[in-house]
């Protein structure tokens, strides 16, 4: 049996893809494609205004304040560069720990997203690590200075910008107190090392003053011994000169008592002498003065009687009252008697009152939080206009595009499958 004219077998057909066919199964399936994008763009903005949550974002820019430390480097053992002490906060204010003592500080700026004391810690360190970020923009050049970029993604629950500006100001005064007390701490550990500086000089100066007088007292001591040596050989020498008159007495006594001489006389008085008398008065006379027994011998005995009784009796020379005069002095030295009175040592120690002015100047190194700027803010943060996400045109035009692709897949599966059926209904 032959098949009509007109008929062909399936697998006979073109299997080329006929544009005009295409075209007029979009056109003739327009109903499928316009259900399509308007269904998806149903659900595009019940997600937008009913499933999602409007999210805004907001930034604060900061750098480095130009002479910001110059007075925090005035102070003795603090050296801090501009950008040290930038990089510095930089890492504080991205440190968790940092923002988990703000959240603790302030907890009322949260108040809204906690809803139990036991999720806070979770959902701060949760809020943080998703919801801030610290970026480093790139730097122009090498003469800019350096700056970063503090974010923080919100929602309308809480107020973002105030949290984000406290957070920004509340670590810098936190971070300025730091760099304070680490100042305050190098120059306390400065005064404390002086302070031991000053008590070893003043030990040192009070040994070098017990010293010095053991030095004086022993000096005094010697000087005292010799001159009460020489104050005892003056004595025993105005003895051992009494002892020669005594002596040269006894021989004029004798030769006055020869001569029969009682009586003080002159040679004139005494007459005219023998040869041997004339020989012995010029002798004597030869030696200038007239000879002691001339005195005669009652004045030679009482004379001798006199020094013989006051042999040892204490003498009151020029040598003697000299030598008494520098023992008394030296038994009373004033420079010893000065030093032991002093009631405060200090003002004699130089080192001493310099390392003492030195902790006075270090005690009044003061310097105030006011003077003292780490980071400058470029622009705070502020409520933008529009939320960031969700993009509302862009999900709109996605879920247009999503619904015309959706459309016209449904169209040509749709088509598919009845072709299929007329097949299999033919065969």
């Amino acid at each position: 049996m032959n098949a009509p004219e007109n008929y062909y077998s399936y697998n006979e057909r073109d299997d080329e893809i006929d544009l005009r066919d295409i075209a007029l199964t979009i056109y003739n399936g327009w109903k499928w494609i316009a259900s399509s994008i308007i269904v998806c763009m149903l659900l595009g903005f019940i997600y937008i205004y009913v499933l999602s949550t409007p999210q805004y974002l907001t930034e604060i820019a900061y750098s480095t304040e130009p002479g910001g430390l110059r007075v925090l480097n005035s102070m003795p053992g603090t050296s801090y560069t501009e950008s040290q002490a930038f990089e510095e906060f930089s890492l504080q204010i991205s440190s968790y720990e940092n923002f988990r003592t703000f959240y603790k500080k302030h907890p009322d700026l949260f108040s809204s997203i906690m809803d139990g004391e036991s999720e806070s810690i979770s959902k701060i360190r949760l809020f943080f690590f998703s919801k801030l970020d610290l970026t480093a923009p790139q730097e122009k050049d090498e003469e800019s200075q350096p700056s970063r970029t503090l974010s923080l993604q919100y929602n309308n629950e809480i107020n973002g910008p105030k949290i984000l500006n406290d957070y920004f100001s509340w670590t810098e005064s936190k971070y300025i107190e730091t760099l304070i007390e680490r100042a305050n701490r190098a120059v306390d550990s400065e005064i404390s090392r002086n302070s031991e500086k000053m008590s070893a000089y003043l030990k040192s100066h009070k040994d070098d003053i017990a010293s010095k007088i053991e030095r004086l007292q022993e000096d005094d001591k010697i000087k005292i011994a010799q001159l009460e040596d020489r104050l005892a050989a003056e004595k025993q020498s105005i003895i051992y000169t009494r002892e020669e008159r005594i002596r040269i007495l006894e021989h004029a006594e004798n030769i006055a008592s020869r001569l029969g001489i009682e009586k003080p006389t002159t040679p004139r008085d005494f007459g005219r002498q023998t040869q041997d008398r004339d020989v012995i008065y010029a002798e004597i006379n030869s030696q200038g003065g007239l000879p002691l027994y001339f005195m005669g011998l009652e004045a030679l005995q009482a004379e001798r009687e006199v020094i013989e009784q006051n042999l040892r009796e204490d003498s009151k020379t020029k040598e003697i009252r000299n030598i008494e005069s520098q023992l008394q002095q030296l038994k009373n030295n004033r420079i010893i008697e000065a030093i032991q009175n002093r009631e405060n040592s200090t003002p004699f120690i130089e080192e001493y009152n310099k390392l003492r002015s030195e902790n006075e100047i270090l005690s009044a190194s003061m310097v105030s939080p006011d003077e003292i700027d780490v980071a400058s803010a470029i622009h705070w943060a502020y409520q933008p206009s529009a939320p960031d996400s969700p993009k509302t045109g862009l999900i709109m035009a996605l879920s247009l595009i999503l619904g015309g692709f959706l459309g016209i897949f449904i169209l040509f599966i749709s088509n598919f499958v009845a072709s299929v059926r007329r097949y299999k209904n033919h065969s």
